[in-house]
């Protein structure tokens, strides 16, 4: 990390004799510490791998959603594919005698299983899934199959996303849309399965989630657009999204509604604060004033480089100010719901409680404020408690938009 910002995540080697230190597959312009599907579980513990002979190094490759495993030829500096496909793959490990790779993988309907690649002299051979560990508990379940679409953005670059159609869909009819927008930004959406999508869409919502700028497994230019710049290009893009939904006759655009977790969570409150497009919103654990952020974030002064500067430097105020949901509380027409841990001390809470007291004191939408235990990762917090808050959250979007019996098979 540095004042410049987050960078694409290199591999590096460092020689013993002379800590000389020289960068593997300099063109590589994709992360090998990959943070995609964070919801199905974190990549940690994840780290590359030395062949056993010292020739290989084995890691893996965020690209455009997918998480796929790779070798580099040292000596040679060259790239061997390992794993392909429409799937993400972790936690992996070279077996003995270096015959063979074990590693989980989840597919878009389908969680984690483990499977089992050969090695022949280095180079992928027969690979063999070892585990059935959801084929019973899945087998009478009805899954929305993912369907990844791309779609211009403002500045002309093509922005990824995945559409989920709701279980009993029917074709040529036009469904509520629950906008769902990832942490970070510097982080994803994958191809892997998210049980709490499936979730939503088995309730009768059409799924929107897409990789915004700012998001992570697009490249380092990608990445980085969004410093200094939050709600603004990722906006449009997460905007230009939901008219691609509603275009593609999928979406109705009088049921509308939003959620999203950490920067996820600011996302919604800034949406909310911009359009009045969206009927019911659940921002969760997010961050209203930009400025107070840095001052009591556990990763503020990261915010501050992101941002080119600190609240106090004359030519960064109007973009603190500016950017901040806090600022346009009042223009807010959406029932709001927030959702907030309070413990978080990645997104603490008294950016949650700022919001929900300018919303409560001008008195112009219902809102509420639901606190819960916890810290600021979503991965941490109890089963029951993950279960209850995806039901905070539906419950609200049903008091707000119509389910229709009659639309669904």
């Amino acid at each position: 990390m540095n004042k410049e910002g987050i960078s694409v995540i290199r591999l590096r080697l460092i020689a013993r004799e002379d800590s000389e230190m020289r960068t593997l597959l300099s063109d590589l312009d994709y992360d090998v510490a990959p943070t995609v599907g964070m919801r199905l579980g974190s990549p940690t513990p994840y780290q590359p791998r030395w062949s056993e002979d010292g020739k290989r190094v084995y890691f893996a490759i965020a690209e455009h959603g997918r998480v796929n495993l790779h070798a580099v030829d040292v000596e040679r500096n060259t790239q061997i594919p390992l794993t392909t496909g429409e799937h993400v793959t972790h936690y992996f490990d070279l077996l003995p005698g270096g015959h063979g790779i074990i590693y989980a993988q989840s597919q878009p309907t389908h969680p984690w299983e483990l499977y089992r690649l050969e090695l022949r002299d280095g180079q992928p051979s027969e690979e063999h899934r070892l585990t059935h560990l959801y084929d019973t508990l899945l087998a009478p379940v009805t899954l929305s199959e993912p369907e990844r679409i791309t779609y211009e953005s403002s500045g002309g670059e093509q922005v990824e996303g995945w559409l989920l159609r709701p279980i009993g869909y029917k074709e040529g009819t036009r469904y509520p849309l629950f906008l769902h927008i990832h942490g970070g930004p510097q982080s994803a959406f994958g191809a892997g399965m998210d049980p709490f999508l499936q979730y939503c869409a088995a309730q009768g919502f059409a799924v929107f989630y897409c990789n915004p700028h700012g998001s992570t497994t697009y490249g380092e230019d990608f990445v980085r657009q969004v410093e200094g710049d939050w709600g603004g290009w990722d906006y449009q893009d997460i905007m230009r999204g939901v008219d691609e939904c509603i275009t593609r006759g999928i979406a109705d655009p009088e049921r509308l509604v939003v959620s999203g977790y950490s920067y996820g969570g600011y996302m919604t409150m800034r949406i909310i604060g911009q359009t009045d497009r969206f009927k019911a919103a659940v921002p969760m654990a997010g961050v209203s004033n930009l400025a107070s952020f840095v001052g009591t974030s556990d990763i503020g002064f990261w915010m501050a480089f992101q941002s080119k500067g600190y609240p106090w430097d004359a030519e960064r105020t109007a973009y603190y100010h500016d950017r901040s949901p806090l600022t346009h509380a009042g223009k807010v027409t959406t029932p709001t719901r927030i959702y907030h841990p309070e413990n978080d001390l990645r997104c603490p809470i008294s950016q949650s409680e700022e919001f929900y007291i300018a919303l409560k004191l001008m008195g112009k939408v219902p809102v509420e404020f639901v606190r819960v235990p916890g810290h600021w990762h979503i991965g941490a917090e109890k089963p029951a408690l993950m279960l209850e808050r995806w039901e905070i959250m539906l419950d609200w979007f049903r008091q707000y938009v119509d389910i229709r019996p009659e639309e669904y098979v």
